[in-house]
């Protein structure tokens, strides 16, 4: 539209200016001829002049020129001017009059008062002029007008492609600060200015997954190699143990060695975990899930340890849902919220699964009546290692939520934590959600 208005703008300037000049041009040539003539008859003796006028009607009576004479009192004395225009002043300036004959006419007429008190006036049709007129504004109509809307049809063409074009690098973008950074920004052949800029931002996203993986590469392969000597380590101290006997107290320490090693080959059990379901990328696993009983199937897994616990375990569903996705890791993810819930409750407390939403949005929830977890706590939550201040005196590795938000983003679901008044409510939204980086 602003280029419309800017053509358009430029193209009425430079009719304006044709327009005026060629009015101006025009009206210039017809008032000479009307004064040349005025000064051509009143300069004869105002005797010949009568006679002048009749000789030239005479001889010339298609003359596009009209004069007339007129008394004092403005009664036509001779000539091809009937009666003395109105409005015309008598000052021997050209002015803009209508014919007192055929008042759809327009002269260009000039008076003046001879020395005899007779009047002498001069008048030349400006009809022609104005038709030209007519003519120019009904071109540039015709010119200008089309030329404005096929500017904005064209802009309205680059505009559309532009969009389509910066929203298909905006999905890309999207799936690349989701974690896809296998992504790369389409580029077209053209190679114009933002293709260039694609171009750059692929070789930083080269760079950038080189980089990435060899720092995951790093991470698992340290995992890896720990595993097989803290295997080792933990036979060797049961072997210990079993040396020792059960009540000395060699024995207790080699116990709480052994517990040492297996919190931490929970830990890389628990980041291997993680990296293989980030990496797997793939939807081949995938299949109908009936929700109910993944949600059944994780309370009857809990319950003894609740019931042991003090804690009330409640499951319900609202409603029934089938959806599409790798059973073994919806139940993973499951089964480390609920056990957050039952680790962190109370005795006494109550922590209830419930599948609620719509068939088609189902939403799995968790809550619990324990401490809860503060704002901050809450956006930190899916971090990995990350514990809050009141849960560091508790077992646990701090990867639990990481493994649940893994999970949710392989499946493009998202998960929330809210607050319970008190406790914590866990929300798993299972539904391909538009933000793939709701987790």
């Amino acid at each position: 539209m602003a280029v419309a208005c800017i053509l358009g703008g430029s193209l009425l300037t430079m009719f304006g200016l044709m327009y005026w000049r060629s009015s101006v041009l025009l009206f210039d040539t017809l008032d000479r001829s009307v004064i040349e003539q005025l000064q051509l008859l009143s300069a004869r003796p105002p005797e010949l002049l009568p006679f002048m006028i009749k000789s030239r009607m005479n001889q010339q009576p298609d003359v596009m020129t009209r004069v007339g004479l007129f008394d004092r009192a403005g009664h036509p004395l001779v000539g091809d001017i009937g009666m003395m225009p109105d409005a015309l002043v008598l000052d021997g300036k050209v002015q803009a009059v209508l014919s007192p004959d055929l008042p759809i006419e327009h002269w260009r007429a000039v008076g003046k008062t001879l020395p005899n008190q007779q009047i002498l006036v001069v008048a030349r049709s400006a009809d022609e002029i104005l038709e030209v007129r007519r003519k120019l504004v009904n071109g540039a109509v015709v010119g200008i007008v089309p030329a404005i809307l096929l500017s904005l049809a064209g802009g309205a063409l680059a505009g559309l492609a532009t969009e389509r074009r910066l929203r298909r690098l905006n999905a890309v973008a999207e799936r690349i600060i989701a974690g896809d950074l296998r992504e790369r920004l389409p580029t077209q052949p053209g190679g114009d200015e933002l293709d260039r800029l694609c171009t750059i931002v692929n070789r930083i996203l080269d760079r950038l997954e080189e980089g990435v993986g060899a720092l995951r590469g790093v991470g698992e392969n340290i995992a890896h190699d720990l595993r097989t000597p803290l295997t080792a380590l933990r036979a060797r101290l049961e072997r210990s143990a079993a040396l020792a006997g059960s009540e000395t107290h060699e024995a207790q320490s080699i116990d709480q060695s052994i517990g040492n090693v297996d919190r931490a080959l929970s830990i890389i059990t628990a980041l291997l975990r993680i990296s293989e379901i980030e990496n797997l990328r793939r939807a081949s696993a995938f299949a109908r899930v009936d929700l109910m009983e993944i949600l059944q199937e994780t309370a009857d897994t809990f319950l003894p340890v609740a019931e042991e616990k003090g804690i009330r375990l409640i499951a319900s569903c609202e409603t029934q849902a089938v959806i599409v996705g790798d059973r073994q890791l919806l139940i993973e993810a499951l089964v480390n919220i609920v056990d957050n819930a039952v680790k962190f409750t109370p005795s006494g407390g109550t922590v209830e699964l419930r599948l609620s939403g719509t068939p088609a949005a189902p939403l799995v929830v968790v809550s619990d009546n324990g401490p809860g977890m503060t704002l901050g706590a809450r956006a930190r939550a899916f971090q990995r290692f990350y514990r809050a201040d009141g849960a560091r005196s508790t077992p646990g590795s701090g990867l639990g939520l990481s493994l649940v938000a893994a999970v949710a983003k392989l499946h493009h679901y998202a998960v929330q934590i809210d607050d319970n008044h008190p406790g914590c409510l866990i929300t798993m939204l299972c539904w391909r959600n538009s933000d793939e980086n709701a987790t």
